[in-house]
């Protein structure tokens, strides 16, 4: 069955062009009225949606979760409903995705994919809801978070800085800063982005100011005495999304950890080069976006291949890990948190298990 799905996986891949094409010529034939409203450019921007719906699925299938998928579903009909888009035009469009599929894949390969489609058009015919702010009343330091967000989305970058300065200069920690500020805030930004409440511009003014009073606090971060444990720490090829993983490598640096972070976008060249120079006790590999799912299982099925880096111990984490939690043992990972608190807690806790590759 392994076998079946990677080549179900593989040949969607292949055809990721075509078949979104062909998906979306059947859409508009289906409602022909949709040209007059969208335009070439909307038709256009329905089939890069086609494309993205297609490498979700076959990240889905690679990874054996069907709740990978629906999570991509979800969040597209959030999406949708946020630009004021019926809501049935996505149910319409993963039903000619699934006819085209059809018509191109082998059966073997159609019934996989159908299954995953299928689970993922149920959950549609429910009403859409409204994903709920991550800026809870009844959350700690709910008010501080509030404020930070609105320097940000204000664009007063040296506010926003003060701000934080001054609450870690009066006794809040660092550890509070990231989980309870920083960390629900960039939720928050994401989602208003999700929503058309931001541009993708200010998304990475919030961001980029977010990093940059990091950095700030980083003078604080370095001063723990090492408890002789290193973290290598990264994100993989084409996951640009770091700020989660910087989070986690502060997280492991304050609790007396040496830390060795590559940052966003490294080739997995490079990050087996690093194992072997380094020699961390832990790695942890980062995705935010589902497409990425199988460069992680490329570079831990490589990691384990090799002999010399076959006993690493790995964790791995983001948004599609969170999403499906067993998703972690179908990439080869040794454990997963879902933030920077608890990959220090499981860290902690596997220590006794900790080798250097010899």
């Amino acid at each position: 069955m392994g076998s079946v799905k990677k080549q179900t996986a593989e040949k969607i891949y292949e055809q990721e062009l075509e078949i979104a094409t062909a998906a979306i010529d059947l859409h508009y034939s289906l409602h022909p009225e949709l040209e007059e409203y969208y335009g070439k450019e909307g038709r256009e921007t329905c089939r890069k949606e086609a494309q993205g719906h297609l490498l979700n699925l076959a990240e889905s299938i690679l990874a054996s979760s069907q709740t990978l998928f629906k999570n991509h579903v979800a969040w597209a009909l959030e999406t949708l409903v946020s630009h004021h888009i019926p809501a049935d035009n996505l149910a319409v469009s993963l039903n000619c995705i699934k006819q085209i599929l059809a018509q191109r894949l082998p059966i073997e390969n159609y019934i996989i994919a159908a299954k995953f489609m299928n689970d993922a058009l149920l959950q549609l015919e429910g009403q859409a809801i409204s994903q709920a702010s991550y800026l809870q009343s009844d959350t700690p330091f709910s008010k501080l978070a509030i404020r930070y967000l609105g320097h940000l989305i204000d664009g007063d970058q040296a506010a926003a800085s003060q701000l934080i300065l001054d609450k870690v200069n009066s006794g809040i920690s660092i550890r509070d800063i990231y989980l309870h500020v920083f960390q629900p805030v960039q939720y928050e930004i994401g989602l208003l982005w999700q929503q058309d409440k931001l541009t993708v511009a200010q998304e990475h003014y919030c961001t980029a100011t977010t990093q940059l009073i990091m950095s700030q606090l980083h003078k604080h971060v370095f001063q723990t005495k090492k408890n002789g444990f290193k973290l290598l720490a990264t994100c993989i090829s084409e996951e640009l999304h770091e700020i989660g993983m910087r989070m986690v490598a502060d997280f492991f640096e304050m609790d007396g950890w040496e830390t060795y972070y590559l940052g966003a976008n490294t080739p997995v060249s490079s990050i087996l080069d690093t194992l072997r120079s380094q020699r961390p006790h832990l790695l942890m590999l980062s995705a935010t976006m589902a497409c990425h799912v199988h460069t992680i299982t490329e570079l831990i099925a490589a990691i384990r291949a090799d002999q010399e880096l076959k006993n690493q111990k790995i964790m791995v984490g983001g948004n599609p890990f969170n999403a499906a939690p067993d998703l972690w043992k179908e990439v080869g990972a040794d454990t997963y948190a879902k933030d920077a608190a608890s990959a220090l807690d499981t860290a902690t806790a596997m220590q006794t298990a900790y080798t250097k590759p010899v």
